[in-house]
């Protein structure tokens, strides 16, 4: 199995996890009332896209 196959694929699904994490705290975030912590919304699609990004560079 080539390095470049397996960061792809790692990449791949990482960035899959995070956007699933994301998605899930974005609804928890929208059933809540007053103040509410978005730190792990901002970072789960922050890194999704980086992670898209590495899927990106590994598939070229």
């Amino acid at each position: 199995m080539d390095i470049a196959l397996v960061g792809l694929l790692v990449s791949f699904f990482m960035a899959l996890y995070l956007f699933s994490v994301a998605f899930i705290e974005a609804i928890k975030i929208s059933n809540q009332e007053g103040k509410v912590k978005g730190t792990t919304l901002i970072m789960s699609v922050s890194m999704g896209f980086i992670f898209t990004h590495f899927s990106h560079t590994f598939y070229n």
